[in-house]
């Protein structure tokens, strides 16, 4: 048995902002929890390929909205978020990596890796980890995979699979496109519904905002520059 990790990310590194949402499910869980959400599908009568934060209408925003209810009754599962502000991550130090990729590239990596050891217990370092990312996300260097293993404790797996056949990763993206959506002010009436629907069931006007629900449900943290080692 292993620890699931689902991994999306939104933004660009070296942007306004970059984020890596990581959804953590307890060993066991995940098969389980695919099968409930693709039944809350079916009562929904979601018809739609898949659930994207992106693609969020009138049509999609009551379903997204019950997704939201189902993650928090979900209490196997923890979202965590890491953002990093434009400005705080310096891209040149990476300009001579030896790793034959760019300084974007391997700063992508060193996010990430960065993203899931911060985010890690001592006792889910310790564990078996499986990591499942979408593999239609932005321009992933070749080595993604390798390094992670290589600095990741106890990385036994690392998939790159279609978001469209794992519901979970669908969930990591909305929750994730929640996140960014609004750092940024988004203000069309279908993502701010579901937003501003999250932040209340989180008790929070914003999601720098931190209180006990969201240390045990929904960690998000920000970038320091200390942070990089």
């Amino acid at each position: 048995m292993a620890l699931y990790i689902y991994g999306d990310e939104s933004g660009q590194v070296g942007g306004k902002h970059f984020l890596i949402g990581l959804l953590f499910v307890a060993s066991g869980k995940n098969a389980e929890y695919e099968r409930q959400l693709q039944t809350l599908k079916l009562q929904y009568n979601f018809t739609h390929r898949e659930l994207h934060y992106s693609e969020l209408n009138r049509f999609k925003s009551e379903f997204a909205k019950a997704a939201v209810d189902w993650y928090f009754s979900a209490t196997d599962a923890i979202f965590k978020c890491t953002v990093v502000p434009g400005g705080v991550f310096d891209l040149r130090r990476f300009r001579d990596n030896m790793k034959f990729i760019s300084a974007e590239e391997m700063s992508y990596n060193v996010i990430y890796k960065i993203a899931i050891n911060f985010h890690s217990t001592e006792a889910e370092r310790a564990e078996p980890k499986v990591l499942i990312v979408d593999r239609k996300d932005k321009a992933r260097p070749d080595e993604f995979q390798r390094f992670l293993k290589e600095n990741v404790p106890n990385a036994v797996d690392i998939q790159e699979v279609p978001s469209e056949n794992h519901n979970l990763i669908q969930m990591t993206d909305l929750l994730l496109g929640c996140v960014n959506g609004d750092l940024n002010g988004v203000q069309k009436f279908d993502k701010r519904t579901v937003i501003d629907y999250v932040k209340k069931r989180l008790n929070i006007a914003h999601f720098r905002e931190r209180n006990a629900y969201t240390k045990e449900k929904f960690r998000v943290n920000f970038w320091k520059p200390a942070s990089l080692k």
